[in-house]
């Protein structure tokens, strides 16, 4: 028996504090396609125990990591190897700097995981592992499975489920840019619904997918075939899913989605100017009408969460009070607001590195705290500039509007609505505290680093 030791690292609990708060796959697809002869221990630092490198009982440790626990993997990873304990490492983060990450850990997966793990674990076993292997992300996913269960922690608010992968679009932004030849794939319908299946019981769930609804005419044909059967099965839960602005334009997959039990929908319109839509590349967004997509998500009782960007260099000090407006006119259910942030690898990181606007300190890189240098605003303004906007949506006024929106139409939803909006009052409580924090740790060190 080989012992398996899986690791999300995290220097910071999420399980008290984000409004939607969903489990990893990661590790519960690896594990799938793990040979029985793997006795497997998830340490997920997010919301459960830590895992200690010193003591760990283990042949073999995989870690997937993002940005924010870089830091913390490194750190695993460095006094594993002192142990002479063998290590992997995953995730976007390495997959753009994998060299950076092979000064801590034996190798590095770069890209989609599943297909180099395989390989990954008959070399481990031959004792031949090479430091780096490549999952392409244009490969089918007919043989992609379910995940283990098992390995998804269950101290999360809400169960997690993907049906699809990929993105074509090039924000300049988005982490998922360091992932090349990247293709929209669909999984096997049977496997979507083994897997709903095993979730069944649960109130809410989330779909992960980067957009549900595809990008082509036979994407959305697909979608409202898997919907049907969804219908058929009459599942009891809700559910939400991450859609481009084009569900709009697709009344029958809003039905569907909405009679399958869709409640929710995540839609990245980012910023509310054109300026700001250019410099991150999100042209397909252009001169669209927010409010009118809005309308017609909300004609199909389905709700908008609004995701935005603060801190774009078109956003001048009257930028706030203009996204304030234009979400408020549009009907905007739930705001989400994020700051600029410059993952490593992307076009964004790479252009504001060279004006020496970014941080390489990775544990102050993350959406909720301010990481770049601004070009209108210093970071405590952008601070205060966020937390005005934020404010604007959740007082009671605000509050009471959107569930006199709902209470008649869709109950649901405003039970859903009110877990929200009381798990971002503790959120928006932590981020201002880590934002504190991290200013507090950068004036008191010379500089970014």
């Amino acid at each position: 028996m080989i012992k398996l030791a899986m690791v999300y690292p995290s220097r910071t609990k999420e399980n008290v504090s984000a409004e939607l708060l969903y489990s990893p796959l990661t590790h519960g697809y690896l594990a799938r396609h793990t040979p029985d002869h793997y006795q497997i221990a998830l340490y997920d630092e997010y919301v459960g125990t830590d895992i200690d490198p010193d003591t760990v009982d283990a042949d073999l440790v995989a870690v997937s990591a993002i940005t924010p626990g870089i830091r913390r993997a490194y750190e695993i990873g460095d006094r594993l190897k002192k142990r002479g304990i063998k290590t992997i490492i995953g995730g976007a983060h390495v997959t753009a700097l994998p060299e950076e990450a092979l000064q801590h850990y034996d190798t590095v997966c770069i890209g989609e995981g599943e297909g180099p793990w395989k390989q990954y674990l008959k070399d481990f076993e031959s004792g031949k592992t090479l430091p780096t292997y490549y999952g392409p992300s244009n490969v089918p996913l007919d043989d992609l499975n379910i995940p283990r269960r098992d390995l998804c922690h269950p101290n999360y608010q809400y169960p997690s489920v993907m049906t699809s992968r990929g993105c074509p679009y090039s924000c300049s932004f988005c982490y998922l840019t360091v992932f090349k030849e990247r293709k929209y794939r669909t999984i096997p319908h049977p496997a979507i619904l083994e897997d709903l299946d095993s979730i069944k019981n649960n109130f809410a769930v989330i779909v992960t997918d980067e957009n549900f609804i595809g990008y082509a005419e036979k994407d959305f044909e697909d979608r409202k075939i898997l919907l049907e059967k969804m219908i058929r099965k009459n599942y009891k839960f809700v559910w939400g899913c991450q859609s481009t602005t084009t569900l709009a334009t697709q009344p029958e997959l809003m039905d569907l989605m909405y009679r399958s039990g869709c409640r929710a929908v995540f839609v990245g319109f980012e910023t509310v100017e054109e300026e700001g839509l250019k410099q991150i590349r999100k042209n397909h967004n252009i001169g669209l009408d927010y409010k009118e997509i809005i309308a017609k998500l909300h004609e199909h009782n389905l709700a908008v969460i609004a995701s935005t960007i603060l801190g774009l260099d078109s956003h001048t000090r009257t930028y706030p009070q203009q996204l304030i407006k234009a979400m408020k006119k549009a009907r905007v259910d739930f705001p989400r607001v994020f700051f600029a942030t410059a993952w490593p690898g992307t076009p964004f990181f790479e252009s504001l590195e060279k004006e020496g606007r970014v941080s390489r300190n990775w544990d102050e890189v993350r959406k909720d705290v301010p990481s770049i240098e601004f070009k209108h605003f210093t970071k405590e303004e952008a601070m205060a500039a966020r937390k005005t906007i934020m404010d604007a949506f959740f007082n009671p006024l605000a509050i009471a509007r959107v569930i006199s929106r709902w209470f008649l139409k869709e109950r649901t939803l405003v039970l859903l609505y009110l877990k929200m909006s009381f798990r971002n009052r503790i959120s928006e409580r932590l981020v201002r505290r880590r934002t504190h924090a991290s200013q507090n740790q950068e004036h008191s060190s010379p500089g970014l680093t």
